[in-house]
């Protein structure tokens, strides 16, 4: 029983840490051009902290509203989606 229980408790973990696919963090830069942003945990550049900055230029009163979660997975979807456009462009 302890074998099955822990079997279990392995395959949620794997599952939960493969977060449908997403792999890319980083932003990609190519010639001054960024294509995604940071969404890498403790980084000055980190996209939550730029967007609740707010004297920052990206600062909106909604995004008081939003939650933080939901806000890095929104942009790691939008960083797979940049790498996948900036590879099929090469």
């Amino acid at each position: 029983m302890i074998k099955i229980v822990l079997l279990l408790f392995v395959f949620l973990l794997y599952v939960s840490v493969e977060r449908e696919g997403l792999r890319n963090y980083l932003p990609i830069i190519k010639e001054d051009k960024v294509f995604g942003v940071n969404v890498i945990k403790g980084s000055p550049e980190h996209i939550y902290n730029k967007i609740m900055d707010e004297k920052g230029p990206l600062f909106e009163e909604r995004y008081r509203n939003y939650t933080r979660s939901d806000i890095l997975l929104d942009m790691q979807y939008f960083n797979n989606a940049s790498y996948i456009i900036f590879q099929l462009n090469n």
